[in-house]
């Protein structure tokens, strides 16, 4: 399986889904569809696809764990679903998907 890694002008910061608006993970969004499936389960509406480079609270729960991955830590170079309303790109927060790309 080969993963294409996104551009590096795609950079972005993960804000804690629980709502406390801490920053938890610095990546990049990659190129996002509802249909695209991530670790076997499709994206969905107001959600991204985000590869991690950099875990900011290593303990912090993914917002959709799974069998193999829980924390951002485990994510690390990997992709993972994240919501849209939920990333910081261009470190202006983004509210909508396409205003991401």
């Amino acid at each position: 399986m080969s993963t294409t890694l996104p551009k590096l002008t795609n950079k972005c910061k993960l804000l804690d889904w629980v709502g406390t608006g801490e920053v938890v993970a610095e990546g990049r969004l990659m190129p996002s569809d509802p249909k695209d499936l991530v670790h076997h389960v499709p994206l969905g509406p107001n959600a991204v696809k985000v590869w991690v480079d950099v875990a900011k609270h290593p303990d912090a729960f993914l917002w959709r764990p799974t069998s193999e991955m829980s924390t951002i830590e485990e994510a690390i170079s990997s992709n993972v679903a994240w919501p849209a309303d939920k990333i910081l790109k261009g470190y202006v927060k983004s509210l909508l998907v396409a205003n991401l790309f």
